[in-house]
C-alpha cells in the first residue's frame, strides 16, 4: 500500500491509498459533536479545528460511525485540511486504515459521505472487521433517515465561527495529550 501524487487543477496533492496505521485515532471530542441515533449505529458530526492561529488553521467536520451505544467507532470521514480522507477503524487490533478522497472523481465529499453511508454502510463495516453488525444491517436495516440531518450538520461545521481559534487550541491540546499516551501515533506501514 502506498502514497501517490495526483494532479488536481494546477496544484499537486498527495492522495493516500490504503495506509495501514498501527494506532487508534484521536478520539472524538464529544462536546463538539452532534449525534444522530440510527438504530444499530449512531452517526456523529464533530466540528474539528487544528492549528495555532487563524492563518495556519484547518477546520471542518469529521463524520463518525459508532455502535448504537457510542462505545466503538468503525468508520471516520475527515473533511478538513488539504487532503480529505476516511478511515476504517480496526477495533480488534487497535489500528486503522486511511484512504484519501478524490473530489475530482467523486464530487463534494459531504454528498459522497451521505451516499456512501446510504448505499455502502454494511460493506464499510465489513472492511472494519464488523461482519456481525453488517449482517444485522443487511437483515434488519438501519435508520438512514438521519442522513439529511448529518449532511446539514457537516455543512454547518464548514462555516467559520468566532470560536474556531478556541476550538483549535483545545483540539491541539487534546491531540498533544493523546500523543503522550500513544507514542506510536503517526506510525505508518506501507
Amino acid at each position: 500500500m502506498s502514497e501517490v501524487a495526483m494532479e488536481s487543477s494546477s496544484n499537486t496533492v498527495d492522495v493516500v491509498l490504503g495506509q495501514y496505521h498501527k494506532f487508534m485515532l484521536i478520539p472524538i471530542m464529544a462536546h463538539h459533536a452532534r449525534y444522530f441515533d440510527a438504530g444499530p449505529v449512531c452517526i456523529a458530526v464533530e466540528a474539528r479545528a487544528l492549528g495555532t492561529s487563524r492563518e495556519n488553521m484547518v477546520r471542518g467536520p469529521s463524520v463518525h460511525v459508532f455502535s448504537a451505544d457510542r462505545k466503538k467507532e468503525f468508520v471516520r470521514f475527515d473533511l478538513f485540511g488539504g487532503v480529505p480522507h476516511y478511515h476504517y477503524i480496526l477495533n480488534s487490533v487497535q489500528h486503522n486504515v486511511v484512504w484519501g478522497y478524490d473530489s475530482n472523481a467523486n464530487g463534494p465529499m459531504i454528498d459522497w459521505v451521505v451516499l456512501t453511508l446510504r448505499e455502502r454502510l454494511p460493506a464499510m463495516l465489513r472492511r472494519s472487521g464488523e461482519s456481525a453488525l453488517a449482517a444485522q444491517i443487511d437483515r434488519d436495516g438501519w435508520d438512514s433517515s438521519v442522513l439529511d440531518d448529518v449532511a446539514n450538520a457537516a455543512r454547518a461545521a464548514l462555516n467559520d465561527s468566532d470560536g474556531d481559534l478556541a476550538l483549535a487550541t483545545e483540539s491541539m491540546e487534546w491531540m498533544r495529550r493523546w500523543k503522550e499516551i500513544h507514542p506510536q501515533f503517526n506510525t505508518v506501514d506501507y
